[in-house]
């Protein structure tokens, strides 16, 4: 067995400063393995089956450094490696969404050169023996910001990489370990998604048909239209679909001319489409479990994307999922305990129970492709009471950013930025403006109702003539009112039901839009109170 090191490892790559990093890979069982960098030089011993895996001495900052892993007469050497911070980006489409497609790329593609920005593609797998099944050349590489790889970045991850490169002065790397259209399941160990979310994984069951799990992971290639994630080409269905939000006859269109090519249009955000199918809607020469795509296996994307770069040390996680948990009833109550197990469950892979979490909470959604969401202020609810009650996890407000006839919004720059200044302010220690205004407390007084906010820094703002996404019911019948700001305060004075109780709700549904702000311009989170 040669020397190797796993495939994050590689030239190009971003290590994480002050604090101690982790190197692993495989070498003759029983073999003593060096690493150097910066002038220091950490040990380790193969197992018997050939892993070794050395931990670093906290490093400095820095542009280009050489990583040499020497192992008997055995060397290798990864050139241009910088030193900075490092952030794992997870999630499901809406963290996928490739700047190719945001509504500002073209503004930044000009100017976006900068070796300091990096990113790395995990390769979207979730069967073993996936990426010798497709061609995956064009994924699991390190890429700088230049104007010809921007189109293969996070748009999320690049906006917060460039937000937090230009106030560091450091080179900041992005992970992205994140595939479209999954649930919560899949992201956390097989045991713990049957347990925690039994109704997706039951629906996952129920599409094998009477497949076992097992012959359907040994035939997997099969379903190239799904399991084919290398993207070596860009796929027609996301070129069509991604810039922009078509109508229902441009869709209808697309797919007409899809189906005369006789290829498949590929997957995108959960939705597929396209491919041969026989009248009763299955592959004419595959059982009908075998449409079913890998990805939503519980505990697929876990076990096939997440553990083989467990440990790769990084600041923390940028996470942005849950829009997948809402497509079967019942799945949405149980979001709170998926995202604490997906939480738990990748900081036991790190080994590092403090591993700190930037959530973002989903924004508003009306309807897409003829889907309608559930109960997306269920999983927005989830998402808050996960960070309200771990000190480690921090939620970003996206009230201001969801698209009510697409779930993936196009821009993404203020999401990325966001989550930057949270990194910046809750991990970094900078005293900047990172949290959404949340109201801690309502009063009534007479035909009026106080409601009061933390983090609204030097006041709240109402972008706009009226607060959009605030209703208040009396008896459960909406009651007219007009909205002011004071202070860090918002004025709600009521036109009627100047006694009796009243119910306060704030982006309390499953589309708005909200314009209600802090200084800082970080939009309002969701919130109900009664008073």
């Amino acid at each position: 067995m040669s020397l190797t090191l796993t495939p994050i490892f590689a030239s190009g790559m971003v290590l994480q400063r002050e604090m101690p990093v982790c190197v692993w890979g495989a070498a003759e069982p029983g073999t003593h393995v060096d690493v150097r960098i910066q002038g220091q030089t950490a040990s380790c011993v193969a197992d018997g089956d050939g892993c070794w895996r050395c931990t670093l001495a906290p490093l400095a900052a820095s542009d280009a450094e050489t990583l040499e892993v020497i192992s008997g007469v055995e060397h290798l050497a990864l050139n241009d490696v910088a030193v900075g911070e490092v952030f794992i980006a997870g999630g499901q489409s809406n963290m996928e969404f490739w700047m190719r497609y945001d509504k500002e790329v073209e503004e930044y593609r000009p100017t976006c050169a900068n070796p300091r920005i990096r990113f790395y593609d995990q390769p979207k797998c979730s069967y073993p023996g996936q990426m010798e099944d497709f061609d995956y050349s064009e994924v699991g590489i390190w890429r700088k910001a230049t104007p010809e790889d921007l189109d293969r970045f996070s748009a999320v991850g690049y906006y917060c990489a460039r937000g937090l490169e230009m106030v560091l002065d450091v080179p900041v790397g992005i992970v992205g370990c994140n595939y479209g259209g999954t649930t919560s399941a899949a992201w956390m160990t097989p045991e713990h998604a049957r347990a925690v979310q039994p109704e997706l994984a039951a629906a996952f069951d129920a599409k094998l048909q009477g497949l076992p799990y097992e012959e359907l992971l040994a035939h997997g290639r099969v379903n190239a239209a799904k399991n084919d994630k290398g993207y070596a080409t860009w796929p027609a269905w996301n070129e069509f679909f991604l810039p922009k939000t078509p109508t229902e006859e441009e869709v209808k269109a697309f797919m007409a001319a899809e189906a005369k090519k006789g290829s498949g249009a590929g997957d995108v955000g959960g939705l597929e489409v396209g491919g041969s199918r026989t009248s009763d809607g299955t592959d004419a020469n595959i059982h009908p479990g075998m449409m079913t795509p890998t990805k939503e296996a519980p505990g697929a994307l876990f076990t096939y994307m997440v553990l083989p770069i467990a440990g790769f040390t990084a600041r923390g996680v940028l996470w942005y999922q849950g829009e997948s948990d809402d497509e079967i009833d019942g799945a949405q109550w149980r979001h709170e305990e998926a995202l604490r197990t997906v939480i738990a469950d990748w900081r036991e892979a790190w080994q590092r129970p403090d591993l700190p979490f930037l959530v973002v909470q989903l924004p508003g959604f009306g309807d897409w492709m003829g889907m309608e969401p559930n109960d997306y202020v269920t999983i927005r609810a989830c998402q808050q009471r996960v960070a309200d009650e771990d000190e480690h996890v921090w939620l970003c407000s996206a009230s201001d950013m969801g698209d009510k006839h697409d779930i993936h919004p196009k821009e993404k720059k203020p999401i990325g930025e966001r989550l930057a200044l949270l990194a910046m302010n809750h991990l970094l220690g900078m005293p900047v403006p990172a949290d959404a205004p949340r109201c801690v407390g309502a009063e009534r007084k007479g035909s009026f109702v106080v409601l009061h906010f933390e983090h609204a820094g030097s006041g709240m703002e109402i972008a706009g003539a009226e607060c959009n996404a605030l209703e208040v019911l009396h008896d459960g019948e909406p009651v007219p009112f007009r909205a002011a700001t004071r202070g860090d305060d918002l004025i709600v004075m009521l036109d009627g039901a100047e006694s009796g109780a009243v119910e306060v709700r704030f982006a309390w549904s499953n589309w708005f839009r909200a314009n209600l702000y802090n200084s800082a311009e970080i939009p309002a989170l969701p919130f109900k109170v009664s008073c």
